[in-house]
């Protein structure tokens, strides 16, 4: 990431923002270029840079800023998924937690239905066996059985009605005994099940809150990623916002380069158009094209300019070629363009060399295709070596690569 607003260092990035000179270059014969001393020239402030470069490194700055906030964006979207998940795993656990207080609840019902249960199988067991006692007590005695459950009366009648009264004592106690069994058994089938199921919700309320353990782990991850990535955010943000502070010193600076590419127009214009124009030229430099003809869109301000040559990437004093015969009409510094020389190949033809770190040839001469007229540098507004190279008809820029 950018740790402060710069362009790219010494890689070719250029576009001629014509807005301050490089320092005064004599022409090789020691006099000054009084036809470069004519194009606008003026000083730039040390931290302007070329407008171009800036823009890509604005551009850059912009793609980090957009791409920091789209990873801030995806983490707090699975911040959010991650709290949704860790509620409704609380939720879950907190039912459970509840499911296991009914259950408790149930559980202590069961137990004290079953020691109910027991008591009364007790109570009527004990009846059980007090009236078996009873009647075999009548049925066995040597007494007469009438004299014995009639217990001190003489009446036949009533021995009879004692002894019936007893068997049927005997008949409900039993289906009491047998009622209060099955009860027992079902409430221990019960009592076995409430176990089962408080096992089951056990687990299921322990996994629940492992999971949330879980999730909330991820979740402080989240918080100290997203906690980073704001701080690398803002850190971007106030790159771009410095790129953006710097729009009324591009704009000047663009106005700048319009006047100075005006002026080397109007000198050409003035010229007489004699002879005929080359049709091809002579590649200029021995490099790839870094930077294509045409119009540039700034990435922030959306200002558009023409970039009115193409950029070769050649290697620093590498030699410059004229590109076809001509009259040199410019050699000297000539504002962003740094140490630049324009040729004049007739028929309103001439083409533009800049950046040069040398100047081989003065105004005035004549060159022949191919001729060294200059070194490659990265003069005037450049944040590197490489050959700024223009085609021009009757002064106006025009595509090079339509003639190399």
């Amino acid at each position: 990431m950018m740790s402060q607003f710069r362009p790219f260092g010494p890689v070719v990035i250029v576009g001629i923002l014509l807005f301050g000179s490089s320092p005064s270059a004599a022409a090789p014969d020691g006099q000054p270029d009084h036809a470069a001393s004519r194009i606008s020239v003026r000083k730039a402030p040390p931290a302007v840079t070329d407008f171009e470069a800036a823009s890509k490194a604005e551009e850059q700055a912009i793609g980090e800023v957009l791409e920091v906030r789209a990873r801030r964006t995806s983490l707090e979207a699975r911040a959010r998924d991650l709290d949704t998940e860790a509620a409704a795993l609380g939720d879950r656990a907190r039912q459970r937690a509840a499911d296991l207080a009914r259950l408790d609840h149930a559980q202590r019902e069961v137990e004290a239905q079953l020691e109910r249960t027991r008591l009364r199988l007790a109570a009527a067991r004990t009846i059980a066996k007090r009236t078996a006692a009873d009647m075999y007590r009548g049925a066995g005695s040597s007494a007469p059985p009438m004299l014995t459950l009639m217990s001190g009366t003489d009446s036949v009648q009533e021995a009879g009605s004692r002894l019936q009264y007893l068997e049927r004592v005997g008949e409900v106690v039993m289906r009491d005994v047998d009622a209060v069994k099955t009860a027992q058994r079902q409430v221990a089938n019960a009592r076995r099940a409430l176990r089962s199921q408080r096992v089951q919700v056990q687990q299921a309320a322990e996994l629940a809150l492992r999971e949330q353990a879980r999730v909330l782990a991820l979740r402080a991850d989240q918080d100290r990623a997203l906690a980073a990535v704001r701080v690398e955010e803002d850190r971007e943000n106030q790159v771009l916002a410095a790129a953006q502070s710097r729009r009324a010193e591009f704009e000047r600076a663009a106005a700048a380069a319009q006047v100075a590419s005006g002026t080397i127009e109007e000198l050409l214009r003035a010229r007489p158009v004699i002879g005929t124009a080359p049709t091809q030229y002579r590649f200029p430099a021995d490099g790839p094209v870094t930077s294509p003809f045409g119009q540039r869109v700034h990435p922030i301000f959306g200002t558009v300019r023409l970039h009115a040559g193409i950029d070769i990437g050649a290697s620093y004093g590498a030699p410059v070629w004229a590109g076809a015969g001509g009259v040199v009409v410019v050699s000297g510094p000539a504002s962003g363009y740094g140490n630049a020389i324009v040729i004049d190949h007739g028929g309103g033809a001439a083409t533009l060399y800049a950046h040069l770190s040398r100047l081989s040839v003065r105004t005035g001469q004549s060159v022949t295709a191919g001729q060294t007229i200059g070194a490659v540098g990265s003069s005037g507004n450049s944040t590197g070596p490489h050959l700024h190279f223009e085609v021009r008809v009757r002064g106006v820029p025009v595509n090079p690569m339509g003639y190399l």
